[in-house]
């Protein structure tokens, strides 16, 4: 492999919010000379957190990349957000990364995020390194952290950097190799040989139980990059204090893109070369005021330059010649280069038909097909509506553009409910994008929660029957209609039968009858809500040969729908949400209680993970008990629980639930009389 190969090191931070991720990106991209001065979140100069809604809360909210080159390095940093609200860019960073770095606060404790973070990292393959922070808080305990890291995220873990004293006394970290504690260097050395492929050198570790230094150097890439090591490394980005020993250790041991096969959605290896065809994932997609959409991808085969025209997924086969190549450093600041190669992570400006996942490749060939980045369903939803006719003109493309670039972002228009309605993984998630709308497109909405599209059936037969007569003068309007309804079984649908017998009702007018009925199902009885599972049958009427039509058929076919309906003991159904809920065990029990007495939840199943830590609760939940669930287990799991929804079945609504449901929702039909 070339050296220019070893020579890459493509890192993602990842972990939970405040735990300093950020800080430490600004400390390591100042040491690598990316920047001219070290950023400080607090201060709101860091060179990843630019947008104002990242500066305003203090928290990472978008992905921000991080590139810089050394004489014998080239590195590219992905500073992602903590918070599972915006997860999508987190495994986006993931997935492109060839290490996962899990940052974790000495003050804090070793959370649910990160340990989901880091298993997604491992079920990806890819290389682990743990970095503590913090190190000058008070009453922190680092070999306490150690134990728990060890519990939760598995023996794999193990110290390579130690501080040399807690709290306001800390000053520098010493590395275990030179300075050994607690026994942590045979852990280390013991983990590295999990991995050795030297049959002589693993022969000779199990007769002596010893490694020289450089045996162990030597042995330390393969180790991470196979899994059977996650060293814990430790500094202060605030301070400085360990940056540089981090940043060594990261040149020295972090494994470079040869250690990390690519595979295609079939299976089958992508050889990292860069005289290949063109393999490129996009994992990122931003909207850029100045130059367009801006796509960030990792080059898995051949190479890309500044000249090229490229095809996607969604190009229909027509390339499109990029903007210009770029390298980043950070949100804002963007250089061009000519040319990049396989094992590198580069952007690209101006290629409007690729979709966060897509594999480009170059004009005139086929892009290779690849696995999917992980992406969750949204879980929580918002009705939005323009507040003015000038917004309304722009609302649309504004947001195409925001989707274009969050992976977690829907949008769509309910046929049932006619709202035009963003689904997003929190409360935070969607305010973050009313608030982008408003700034960077000048569009402001109105929000609420959106409306539950109920369903309406009957519960028993019934018959209903009217006359529709009108007179004016000169020619009137007449119809007389007797119709039945029956309840069918579930999934049945809408079923009408013609029962007329001896011309009561000409046949040319049937169809009138039926579209009348049809109409009043699909816009609801009760409520602004679709009749299902019903048959509806037309067996009698009367009509004048002057004053009959289709219209005044219709009006009497929909209102003696309507009569039978009423008489038939409606009932008024609502969706039903299957719910996976997982949470840290100690919060299960609070979880229950909730579900079961507030939510008229039914819990179907139950079990734990990470060896009891986590319980995972399968249950199904009426929707309009659950529209606001996301903050309330925010609130009752302190951040650490995560769900997720799928459309279950519609059942019955409670007769109680029902009666007000009418009271608030009911709806009237309005005929011209």
């Amino acid at each position: 492999m070339t050296a220019a190969v070893q020579g890459l090191r493509n890192l993602a931070f990842v972990g939970h919010p405040s735990a300093g991720k950020t800080t430490l990106v600004d400390a390591l991209a100042f040491a690598l000379g990316a920047s001219p001065r070290k950023g400080s979140v607090t201060d709101r100069t860091s060179i990843c957190d630019t947008e104002p809604e990242e500066q305003e809360k203090g928290h990472t909210l978008q992905l921000s990349v991080v590139q810089a080159q050394t004489k014998t390095r080239n590195w590219t940093l992905m500073d992602t957000p903590g918070y599972q609200d915006f997860i999508g860019d987190c495994n986006g960073a993931i997935a492109a990364a060839d290490v996962v770095v899990g940052v974790v606060s000495a003050a804090g404790k070793v959370s649910q995020n990160l340990r989901h973070k880091l298993e997604h990292a491992a079920k990806l393959g890819k290389g682990r390194v743990i970095i503590v922070t913090h190190l000058d808080a008070e009453n922190h305990d680092y070999e306490a952290l150690v134990e728990e890291l060890d519990a939760v995220i598995g023996e794999v873990c193990v110290p390579y950097l130690v501080p040399d004293a807690l709290g306001h006394n800390f000053k520098r970290v010493e590395s275990i190799v030179e300075a050994d504690r607690n026994g942590w260097k045979k852990n280390l050395m013991d983990r590295a040989m999990d991995a050795c492929q030297d049959d002589a050198l693993m022969s000779h570790y199990l007769e002596t139980g010893e490694l020289t230094d450089e045996e162990l150097h030597l042995e330390l890439p393969l180790a991470i990059a196979r899994g059977s090591l996650v060293p814990i490394l430790c500094c202060n980005p605030l301070s400085g204090a360990g940056v540089e020993k981090v940043l060594h250790f990261l040149e020295e041991y972090a494994p470079d893109p040869s250690f990390f096969p690519s595979h295609g959605a079939a299976g089958e290896v992508i050889a990292l070369d860069p005289e290949a065809q063109l393999v490129a994932q996009v994992f990122n997609v931003r909207a850029d005021a100045h130059v367009g959409k801006v796509c960030t991808a990792r080059i898995l085969a051949g190479h890309m330059t500044s000249h090229d025209a490229l095809v996607g997924p969604h190009s229909a086969g027509k390339p499109e010649k990029v903007g210009g190549l770029f390298r980043q450093a950070g949100k804002r600041k963007r250089e061009p280069v000519e040319a990049a190669k396989a094992g590198e992570i580069v952007a690209f400006t101006k290629v409007e038909h690729v979709a966060t996942g897509d594999s480009v490749t170059h004009g005139g060939k086929t892009p290779v097909a690849l696995p999917n980045i992980e992406l969750p369903e949204p879980m929580v939803a918002l009705a939005v509506a323009p507040k003015s006719r000038a917004d309304e003109q722009k609302i649309g493309e504004a947001l195409k553009k925001l989707e274009a670039e969050d992976p977690t972002l829907r949008i769509k228009h309910d046929p049932d409910t006619h709202e035009l309605v963003l689904h997003g993984m929190s409360d935070l998630h969607l305010q973050v994008v009313e608030s982008r709308l408003k700034r960077r497109f000048g569009v402001e909405v109105t929000s609420h929660l959106p409306r539950i599209a109920y369903r309406e059936t009957v519960a028993r037969p019934a018959e209903g029957h009217h006359r529709h007569k009108k007179q004016s003068g000169g020619r009137g309007q007449f119809g007389e209609c007797s119709v039945r309804v029956r309840p069918l079984p579930k999934g049945s649908g809408l079923v009408f039968t013609d029962a007329v017998v001896g011309g009561s009702i000409p046949r040319n007018l049937i169809p009138a009858v039926e579209k009348g009925m049809r109409e009043i199902a699909s816009k609801g009885v009760l409520t602004h809500s679709q009749v299902v599972d019903l048959e509806f049958e037309v067996h009698d009427g009367k009509y004048h040969d002057v004053d009959s039509d289709e219209a005044s058929f219709k009006v009497a076919g929909a209102r003696a729908f309507m009569d039978a309906f009423h008489k038939a003991h409606p009932v008024l159904l609502e969706p039903v949400m299957e719910m996976r809920i997982s949470i840290p065990t100690d919060s299960a029990g609070a979880i229950f209680s909730d579900l079961t007495s507030h939510r008229r939840a039914h819990v179907l199943d139950q079990w734990t993970e990470g060896e009891g830590r986590t319980t995972v609760i399968k249950a199904h939940a009426p929707l309009s008990a659950i529209q606001t669930y996301q903050r309330d287990l925010k609130s009752l799991t302190a951040g650490e629980g995560v769900y997720s929804v799928a459309l279950a079945d519609y059942s019955p609504v409670p007769a109680a639930e029902q009666q007000r449901l009418l009271a608030q929702i009911g709806r009237k039909h309005e005929f011209e009389d």
